[in-house]
């Protein structure tokens, strides 16, 4: 009996799915919100409450392969900068507005929901709907990423329009126009790994993560810069942006040659993809046969409602990611109208928080790769204590970075510039933006609970609001009308994000139905009679989310 032909209720988003008599899942009757189902059989020991100290050894020991993985993608971005700085200025500039526009709209592809879905399919053993879920993230993101390749052809023409000359546009338009063939290996790749992390296959992720870094490395070092030849310049600026893409698909081609081989060799996904080839399929010519089949096995299982689950998961999560991208965006732009070191500095110290935001984001996926595992296996209270190690955590490790950086503020501005005036800048502020730091990336690692669980739509409305009706206007009237310079940039970025964080707390389990009750409540608080911010009050919202029988 394989994983397909158990009859048991999984508790699958946003409702149970089981496998019917003939190996396929089909959708159950209960129509009801996203919400965690669990089955009514269960007994209390089937919940093992691990060992609190054991439970955060391993969170740590699976946040380190992510870690990694964080790493080698910001060392791509890394060399690719290097390499450029050493071909011209103009050319490094040309990069940066390419990048500026492609990551303002590529950011729409970077949802990352689908290890949500396969997790909790994992953990159910309903691995054919974690399949299912692949091919419907494939669907959804192709059709996505056409609008977003099409906007990037037309990067030359928006820079030009925002008053850039025409050959440093130019050279930008190249540079996105080349990264378009770059969107599908990003796809197929993004979607691989999260495939492979929710159920704990880590070493493809890191393995591939690392083998794209060298090749980077090696590639742009001598088609970039001529390196080690002597009699060969380079292709210089023209050869950066296809070293890149020839490395995004060669990332995609090893994944996929993996999860050929994953299919094929393990027991469980072997007995999947056989019993999907072996489905019986009417065909009137026997020479169309075997595509046919292929075809209709690939659709197997793909309905309306679950493309609907998945673009509900989606699109708010993809949402709120951009509206914060985009949010700091609009900041940068403040930061620019006070001075050119102003600028200068936000840009470099944004690159802390990028650097400090890896840790967190790396506890915050561990956390949420074990949280939808026992979600699925109807283990309420083993996911209420990986959420909670989880935030546990990222608090101690922000506690300490944010405290490290206060007091060696000066050490890591020398890390971007040597000059004194941008260090005494840096350290002036020192004091708003490490606050800015501890809440921004405390505010990620809280929203990770709720977004595996399928609360991506309240994290989007949370966050909209949190930052275009608390951040930017707060810092908007913390720089006119109080003090104009980056102290009180830093200050608004750091009472904005403090106005978006989330208590969540797991309050019970009922031992009978093992039904899992969330409540959330949100506090915002925007402190307006001293700092000026346009919102005034305690904002509290109480949402309960429950289990259905």
């Amino acid at each position: 009996m394989t994983s397909r032909d158990k009859t048991e209720n999984s508790p699958l988003l946003p409702s149970a799915e089981v496998p019917d008599n003939h190996g396929s899942c089909a959708e159950s009757d209960d129509c009801g919100a996203v919400a965690i189902e669990n089955d009514a059989n269960n007994s209390p020991a089937d919940f093992i409450h691990c060992e609190f100290a054991k439970d955060a050894v391993d969170t740590i020991q699976l946040a380190l392969p992510i870690f990694i993985s964080r790493v080698s993608y910001v060392g791509m971005k890394t060399t690719d900068t290097a390499l450029l700085g050493h071909v011209s200025g103009e050319a490094l500039s040309a990069a940066a507005l390419s990048d500026l526009w492609t990551m303002c709209t590529g950011v729409l592809l970077q949802g990352r929901i689908l290890g949500v879905l396969v997790g909790q399919s994992i953990g159910a053993k309903n691995h054919h709907i974690a399949l299912v879920y692949l091919r419907i993230s494939y669907i959804i993101l192709g059709l996505l990423s056409v609008c977003v390749m099409i906007s990037w052809g037309y990067t030359q023409k928006v820079w030009e329009a925002l008053g850039q000359s025409t050959a440093l546009a130019k050279d930008a338009g190249y540079y996105s126009s080349v990264f378009i063939f770059m969107v599908p290996p990003q796809i197929g790749f993004d979607q691989l790994v999260q495939f492979f992390s929710a159920q704990r296959i880590m070493k493809p992720e890191v393995v591939t993560a690392l083998m794209a870094l060298i090749l980077n490395l090696i590639l742009g070092l001598v088609f970039v810069l001529g390196m080690p030849f002597r009699l060969f310049d380079g292709y210089g600026f023209i050869a950066c942006p296809i070293v890149t893409v020839v490395v995004d698909w060669f990332q995609f081609i090893v994944i996929s040659s993996y999860f050929n081989w994953f299919l094929k060799s393990d027991q469980v996904w072997r007995d999947i993809t056989r019993e999907a080839s072996f489905a019986p399929v009417e065909v009137t010519s026997p020479s169309r046969s075997h595509s046919k089949k292929r075809f209709l096995s690939l659709l197997d299982g793909i309905t309306k409602k679950r493309i609907t689950t998945f673009s509900r998961l989606y699109f708010p999560a993809a949402l709120s990611l951009s509206s914060d991208f985009w949010r700091m965006g609009v900041i940068g732009a403040m930061a620019a109208s006070i001075g050119e070191r102003e600028v200068g500095l936000f840009n470099a110290s944004y690159r802390i928080l990028w650097i400090t935001l890896i840790f967190v984001g790396a506890l915050s996926g561990a956390s949420g790769i074990k949280v939808g595992l026992r979600l699925g296996n109807g283990n309420a209270m083993g996911a209420r204590q990986a959420a909670s190690i989880g935030l546990l955590l990222s608090l101690f490790l922000l506690s300490v970075l944010s405290i490290l950086v206060y007091f060696n503020s000066r050490a890591f501005g020398m890390v971007f510039t040597n000059d004194r005036r941008y260090l005494d800048l840096f350290e002036e502020c020192r004091g708003p933006f490490c606050c800015a730091l501890f809440f921004m990336n405390l505010a990620v690692a809280i929203e990770s609970i709720p977004i595996n669980m399928g609360r991506t739509g309240i994290v989007f409305y949370a966050s909209f609001i949190a930052s275009w009706l608390g951040q930017v206007p707060g810092v908007y009237f913390l720089t006119r009308f109080w003090r104009n310079d980056l102290y009180a940039l830093y200050t608004g970025i750091a009472i904005g994000e403090f106005s978006s964080r989330r208590k969540l707390r797991f309050i019970s389990t009922n031992r009978s139905r093992c039904s899992f009750c969330i409540q959330a409540t949100f506090y915002s608080c925007f402190c307006t009679a001293q700092l000026f911010t346009p919102v005034t009050g305690i904002c509290m919202l109480n949402l309960q989310w429950r289990g259905l029988k």
